[in-house]
């Protein structure tokens, strides 16, 4: 954290815990928010507070996040002097409040709350209706038309911007009632008018809210904490069984989105169902609750082997019928024939290698035979072990032939590397099968079908340890009959980001073909990056020297560190810049986790000019040429999550950045919808899984991720380096990182390919939930 950005975290932060318990009288103060100050990693605001007076009044807490310049805000604190900042107001309650002078409206207006007005228009519409303005735009909107600037097309523009930010208005009135952040506004009506297209109008909107409640936990980071606070506010018992089914299902979500399960067993599913409650009285309620969800085919249960007996597992239908329809598909796969085993008599006599030159050793030579000769295949190894090589060789085989290759990977930082190394076109595996990820894109497509896979001998996905589970059967679904299958990946790094374990499931079953390469032939004699790579997958220690350090820090100076790091001492050293170094820390919250580090690094390396635009999302600045990575599916924008790209225009106007993608694309966002972008100065080891940067610099600390200081997590951030490393730490948490090895997720798509594929059953039938979707259930 550079000095500047350290001070005002230590002002803005601490004041009020050094003045609080004054005896100070608690008072009310009405004004207009004029400018944001600050905003620290945890909310806490500090702002502008014009008042009637004409005074200015800085006003301070965490109840002030998310609100923007140009609102009335009523605010209940204290007063205080500060000693060199002067007055402050330390906010403990704050409501939005309707303008009430002319110049109240005009500088709401002006501050490009409302989608299409900025401060000529504003002036303009203010000087015509005065103190009516906004009862005339709310009521009688035709009168805009009497505004000179205002034509037709703008006129439309505003009625429609009107509408939302009214509908947004009332949204947080209702949550602000509830005693829930109305930040969460924006995101809500989104939601449900645009992603969903279930609401035509603040009316409708507001019903879904009040009427069903814990459907907010469809909405995206609102969880079913926030969805519980306001469904109880509004009167619903803590023991319904709308509340219960509805804890119940989000607590298997959750543990699918965040861990990557693909079901939970029942007592876990029930334990942390009570967490979520904090209540565990309620246990003996629950499972009634779960008979009901199966019965309405919001759940499945299956009873699976566990530790000796058969248990319960409770899925999401769509994982449990991704499950069965995976294994089908790959089953019918490997049985089916196929046009390249056709084309050449591959076991008669040695391989037909384009390039005399090229010299396979023999697990590299077996690993070309087998992706020739088996439908379905697995290629697997670490760092500098051959793979891109042998798959090279591979494709130069098939194409020798005359069969036809394609490739795709998850990311299309992954694809590019792919495409780089083997010389051939690759997409992403989206792209490929044509076909979104989002569960509720509705009928929309993110990318016309690609034409990849029409007639393809062969297909090839790298980074396999990527795909998650219901990308592995959309792909499957897609693949043309007689097509061979091969997946590359090393099943040390990471899991998917989504749910299932698809490389270590397959790798698992004996009857799926596999070759690991482990022997070391990339950089052996220079680089000490792949050495190490093994070291750690192997519980060993890391060695100091050459590409691949280790400093030890302590945790006070974690931050400053890395900020130094990335902008001054690796690239004076090495000669790269600043954007070349890549942050990958294993968490995002802390002091070394990546909200906070690239908060801290933006400022030094893209700090905030005077007159230069910003807009601040949950706390946190987005401004011109910030770095920004996308963490959502958007089948709107043609966006995946994980897309890297630069903010081109900050428009306070039209309320929405531009984002050029590295692609080359451009996506519009909506204020509104700024959680699905996060600054990319510093990201987290799953969401760099599929990349490599020149230079890694990973924090580690056991303050805030001993949780996730895992073997698989450290070996990923260390193989994505293609020059430098750099760790730094306290060296236990360095020790726990490579002395721990990675928890298995819950998955049954191994026993069910397993009974498939030799006819040995390991799995009973279904007793309850959905059932008939394929041969084994």
């Amino acid at each position: 954290m550079d000095d500047t950005a350290a001070a005002a975290e230590q002002h803005w932060g601490t004041t009020m815990e050094q003045q609080a318990g004054t005896g100070a009288v608690v008072e009310t103060v009405d004004g207009i928010v004029e400018r944001i100050l600050f905003v620290g990693s945890n909310g806490f605001t500090a702002l502008r507070l014009g008042l009637e007076s004409g005074e200015s009044l800085t006003a301070k807490g965490e109840v002030l996040v998310g609100v923007q310049p140009g609102e009335t805000l009523e605010l209940t604190g204290t007063r205080a002097q500060h000693p060199v900042y002067g007055p402050e107001f330390h906010t403990t309650g704050c409501r939005y409040v309707e303008p009430a002078t002319v110049h109240a409206i005009r500088k709401y207006l002006a501050s490009g709350l409302v989608r299409g007005i900025g401060p000529k228009l504003a002036d303009a519409i203010v000087d015509q209706f005065e103190l009516d303005t906004l009862q005339i735009i709310d009521t009688t909107p035709a009168r805009l038309r009497e505004v000179h600037l205002i034509g037709e097309a703008r006129y439309a523009g505003i009625v429609a911007a009107w509408q939302v930010h009214q509908e947004i208005r009332q949204l947080m009135v209702l949550l602000q009632g509830a005693g829930v952040s109305p930040t969460h506004a924006p995101r809500i009506a989104h939601h449900f008018r645009v992603e969903k297209g279930e609401a035509r109008d603040v009316a409708d909107v507001l019903d879904i809210v009040q009427d069903t409640p814990y459907r907010l936990t469809e909405v995206f980071r609102i969880g079913f904490a926030t969805a519980d606070k306001l469904a109880l506010s509004l009167g619903w018992p803590e023991r319904s069984p709308e509340r219960l089914q509805a804890a119940l299902v989000h607590t298997l979500d959750e543990a699918s989105v965040r861990e990557g399960q693909t079901f939970l067993w029942d007592a876990e599913l029930f334990r942390r169902t009570c967490a979520n409650l904090r209540d565990d009285e309620l246990a003996p309620l629950l499972p009634d609750q779960l008979d009901r969800l199966t019965a309405d085919r919001r759940v499945v249960v299956q009873d699976l082997p566990h530790r000796g007996r058969l248990r319960p597992a409770v899925f999401p239908p769509r994982l449990h019928a991704a499950e069965v329809s995976a294994a089908t598909r790959i089953a019918r796969l490997r049985t089916a024939p196929t046009r390249l085993a056709a084309r050449h008599p591959w076991h008669q006599g040695p391989l037909p290698l384009v390039d005399s030159s090229v010299r396979l050793t023999q697990r590299q030579e077996d690993a070309v035979l087998m992706a020739v000769t088996e439908p379905v295949s697995v290629l697997t190894g670490g760092p500098g072990c051959g793979k891109s090589f042998t798959v090279s060789a591979i494709l130069d085989l098939v194409e020798a032939v005359g069969g036809r290759v394609a490739l795709a990977a998850p990311t299309g930082r992954a694809a590019k590397r792919l495409s780089e190394l083997t010389g051939r076109p690759a997409t992403t595996v989206h792209r490929m099968i044509g076909r979104p990820r989002d569960d509720d894109a509705g009928p929309l497509s993110l990318f016309d079908a690609h034409d990849a896979l029409d007639g393809a001998d062969l297909v090839v996905i790298d980074e396999a340890s990527m795909l998650e589970l219901p990308l592995l059967e959309r792909l499957l679904s897609k693949l043309p009959t007689g097509v061979h299958l091969l997946l590359v990946g090393d099943v040390h790094q990471l899991p998917s980001v989504g749910p299932g374990q698809v490389l270590r499931d397959l790798l698992s079953v004996e009857a799926i073909p596999r070759t690991e390469l482990d022997t070391i032939f990339r950089q052996a004699g220079a680089s000490t990056i792949p050495p190490n790579a093994h070291r750690i997958r192997h519980g060993q220690v890391t060695v100091n020297g050459g590409e691949f350090w280790f400093l030890p820090t302590p945790d006070h100076a974690l931050a400053d560190t890395v900020v130094d790091l990335v902008t001054r001492r690796l690239p004076t050293t090495y000669r790269v810049r600043p954007e070349e170094v890549q942050v990958l820390a294993p968490s995002t919250k802390g002091p070394a986790g990546t909200r906070d580090l690239a908060l801290a690094i933006q400022n030094v390396v893209n700090p905030h000019k005077d007159g230069s635009p910003q807009h601040f999302a949950d706390g946190r600045p987005f401004r011109l040429r910030d770095r920004v990575i996308a963490i959502r599916n958007d089948v709107r924008k043609g966006v995946l999550n994980g897309t890297t790209g630069t903010v081109t225009a900050v428009d306070d106007k039209e309320r929405r950045l531009h984002v050029l993608t590295d692609d080359g694309s451009t996506a519009l966002y909506g204020f509104e919808e700024l959680d699905e972008l996060l600054h990319a100065y510093a990201v987290t080891v799953h969401r760099s899984q599929g990349s490599e940067y020149p230079v890694v610099v990973v924090p580690l600390t056991r303050n805030s991720s001993y949780l996730l200081l895992r073997r698989n997590l450290l070996y990923t951030a260390v193989t994505r380096a293609r020059r430098i490393v750099v760790l730094l730490g306290d060296p236990a948490a360095l020790a726990d990182a490579i002395g721990r090895a990675a928890d298995p997720r819950n998955s049954s798509l191994a026993p069910r390919l397993h009974e498939l594929l030799t006819g040995t059953a390991l799995l009973p039938r279904p007793t309850r939930g959905p059932d008939g979707q394929a041969t084994l259930c």
